[in-house]
């Protein structure tokens, strides 16, 4: 087996990924961090620009750190591959995760290729909350076993739900160093080290204003600024005064035709018996049986513990996912993603909620 020397780490300007860097270079390996451009704002005509702010604290890091520095722009796949398949989404009033898809499709795969490629790398490092059973560094690496991917330490800032549809072939190739410390533990590595900048990030959707009806009377209740905003059994924060409820508003429903944004309290429509989603390319163990069933636990929202159900094979690709108990917050085009245990054994897109406790 080829030992791991050249290690490519990206390097976003934030804590996590410095001190992911900084790990690497400790243990011995040659370091070389990337800073990913996936975003123009200058050809978007934003006034501010925190890609230059992010992309000047990597270059800081990498000095800091004594590592070669380099800058590799996206932008066009970026454009093709994830922002137009967004917006399209939400036009369509589906809720879609873009750290999914940006990572399956540019962080684990165009970035990878470009690792390889252009700077002869042994493997691939980024500051994710996650685990394998490979080992933070690929040190219990095989050339024959299954990689399996594997909740981080921090159970609060776990990021295996947003990795969930990368395949064995990119996780092979990954190390992801912060995955068995928890969040103060990096941060009080930076401290140590002097660097302690995390930078955010924004996402960018054009307003579309529209009505927020009453899912019982249909009474409009107020505007909204672009359902786009809302995720379906999700608590809506900014409600005027007159729509208060001692119980809160949720979104109901999502209309991307008339824009129209349904709300209620506790509406059945909000609680999901069963939905159907695409079924994953499971990244290793598939709890689906030859029978077209099986059980396993999942999740729809990161922080959301995760809840068991039973599967259903069914034609073209989907799967028939049937929670034990009706869940809040099924939305078209969310992730669903599931786990045995501490194990992520892969996500799909839901396409649609097929009954709810409003059916009968």
């Amino acid at each position: 087996m080829k030992q791991i020397r050249k290690v490519v780490c990206a390097i976003s300007g934030g804590v996590d990924s410095a001190v992911s860097a900084y790990l690497l270079k400790k243990r011995g390996f040659d370091v070389i961090g990337v800073h990913m451009v996936n975003w123009d704002h200058v050809e978007e005509g934003s006034s501010d620009c925190p890609q230059s702010v992010d992309e000047k604290d990597a270059k800081k890091v990498c000095n800091h750190l004594q590592i070669p520095f380099h800058v590799a722009n996206f932008v066009d796949k970026y454009w093709n591959e994830v922002f137009m398949y967004l917006v399209d989404s939400y036009r369509r009033g589906r809720t879609v995760v873009s750290d999914v898809l940006c990572n399956k499709t540019i962080k684990f795969d165009r970035f990878h290729q470009y690792a390889f490629d252009e700077l002869q790398a042994d493997a691939v490092a980024t500051g994710h909350f996650a685990r394998t059973n490979f080992g933070d560094f690929l040190e219990k690496r095989s050339e024959t076993g299954l990689i399996r991917l594997l909740a981080a330490v921090d159970p609060i800032k776990d990021q295996t739900f947003f990795l969930s549809t990368l395949t064995q072939a990119q996780l092979r190739r990954s190390m992801f160093p912060v995955g068995s410390l928890t969040k103060e533990e990096v941060r009080q590595i930076a401290v140590d080290i002097g660097m302690v900048d995390i930078a955010e990030k924004a996402e960018y959707v054009e307003p579309v204003i529209g009505p927020a009806k009453d899912i019982d009377t249909g009474k409009i209740l107020f505007e909204h600024k672009g359902i786009h905003r809302y995720t379906i059994g999700k608590r809506i924060k900014a409600v005027p005064d007159h729509c208060q409820s001692s119980v809160g508003l949720f979104a109901a429903g999502l209309d991307d035709k008339t824009q129209t944004l349904w709300v209620g309290s506790h509406h059945p429509a909000l609680f999901a018996r069963e939905f159907v989603v695409e079924e994953p390319v499971w990244i290793s163990d598939c709890p689906v049986d030859s029978s077209g069933t099986g059980r396993t636990e999942f999740r729809c929202q990161r922080t959301h513990p995760a809840l068991l159900c039973e599967l259903t094979r069914l034609e073209k690709g989907l799967l028939k996912v049937k929670p034990y108990n009706p869940i809040r917050a099924a939305a078209p085009g969310q992730i669903c993603v599931f786990y045995n245990d501490k194990e992520c054994l892969g996500g799909g897109e839901i396409q649609y909620v097929l009954t709810t406790l409003v059916d009968p």
